[in-house]
């Protein structure tokens, strides 16, 4: 985990797409920790197994994850898990609190991601595994130069879901601190860019979106970590 501190950013961009705009400040109020990597599968699977399953046996969770499997396209230990929908990684964060009294594990929101992801000063492809560089699949995590703030495949390699709701004109009327997202909504978003994403997908502020239930081949995670109050 990296520590983010509290602190200001611009976050959007006057001239990229609509949902960009308008650029504005937003103050995050607390300082956090956010995965230096993407989730692994090896990660995955060691918070998914079923200690209690027989061998061989599955089961899902009520929110329709696979217990004990590993549901990546691309299989490999160091490879960022990826075919994993939001609602999937609910379940893998329930896990993860229930391991860990003293923190509380979540997405981060859009404001968090764009916050510890901005910094960013390399040049893309010394930073990302995307479209031209890829090899039209998902790259181990770490292979590639870290941003300023030491998080790597912030960019690229597989896009991330964060906590929001998308709103296409959100960025209109949000709060200047510490802002959630849309109360509600129907898509979800996730950040960064992908392996199969040109270059000019592959930027800090753009936004993507899809139903909390898809699972795509491009696109994981990575966790916020902050001190638990429970």
């Amino acid at each position: 985990m990296v520590r983010i501190p509290a602190g200001e950013f611009q976050m959007g961009s006057a001239g990229g797409e609509a949902d960009e705009q308008p650029a504005h400040r937003v103050r995050t109020s607390q300082d956090f920790e956010i995965g230096k990597f993407e989730v692994t599968q090896a990660q995955w699977e060691t918070a998914m197994v079923d200690p209690h399953a027989k061998a061989g046996a599955l089961r899902t969770t009520p929110e329709g994850a696979t217990v004990g499997s590993n549901p990546s396209y691309f299989k490999g230990a160091s490879l960022p898990v990826e075919s994993v929908s939001w609602d999937d990684i609910q379940a893998f964060l329930a896990r993860l609190n229930a391991r860990d009294r003293d923190h509380t594990y979540r997405l981060p929101t859009e404001a968090e991601w764009e916050y510890a992801c901005k910094d960013d000063a390399a040049e893309l492809a010394a930073g990302a595994w995307y479209k031209d560089n890829s090899g039209d699949r998902t790259q181990p995590v770490g292979g590639k130069q870290p941003n300023a703030r030491g998080l790597y495949d912030t960019l690229g390699n597989v896009a991330e879901w964060v906590r929001d709701w998308y709103g296409h004109d959100y960025y209109a009327e949000s709060p200047a601190v510490d802002p959630q997202g849309p109360s509600a909504g129907s898509y979800r978003v996730f950040r960064g860019g992908s392996w199969l994403d040109p270059g000019k997908y592959c930027r800090v502020t753009a936004r993507n979106f899809e139903f909390p239930v898809s699972r795509l081949h491009n696109v994981g995670f990575r966790v916020v970590r902050i001190l638990s109050h429970r």
